[in-house]
């Protein structure tokens, strides 16, 4: 008995990506390496090493192509790429590029960011693109 166990125990281990299998919205999720718990209508999800997310009917809305994502606040999410991180909108617009090395939390639609030693200030008064100012700009 304990054999069969352990001969379980390991094929499972081997065949992780089972675990990454998922039910959400009626269909069966496969091909991603981990599905994580949703939070706030997305979860995050893992392919190939890259991240991204998911919506509750289980469509890809940010392509995985992020080192580390943050969880959803107000429509907004930090992202990570070689240790430096941005912002995108819910629909995967990037709305600050991944260039600063500290991103705050928006209070009262302001951002405090730093790069390279320098801090700045961005006014975020929407969901778009178009909806972002730099008061203090660190960008070079």
């Amino acid at each position: 008995m304990r054999i069969t166990t352990l001969i379980i125990a390991l094929l499972c281990f081997f065949h992780i990506d089972a675990f990454a299998q998922k039910k959400v919205g009626g269909k069966m999720l496969k091909g991603y390496d981990v599905i994580y718990p949703f939070k706030n209508g997305r979860a995050k999800v893992i392919k190939n090493g890259k991240m991204g997310f998911i919506n509750m009917q289980g469509e890809e809305v940010i392509k995985p192509e992020f080192d580390q994502v943050y969880p959803f606040e107000k429509g907004l999410a930090r992202v990570e790429n070689q240790g430096l991180l941005g912002l995108i909108n819910d629909q995967g617009e990037i709305l600050l590029d991944p260039i600063y090395d500290y991103i705050g939390t928006s209070k009262d639609g302001l951002v405090i960011i730093t790069r390279k030693g320098k801090k700045g200030l961005v006014k975020i008064t929407g969901n778009t693109p178009e909806g972002v100012e730099y008061l203090v700009d660190v960008r070079d």
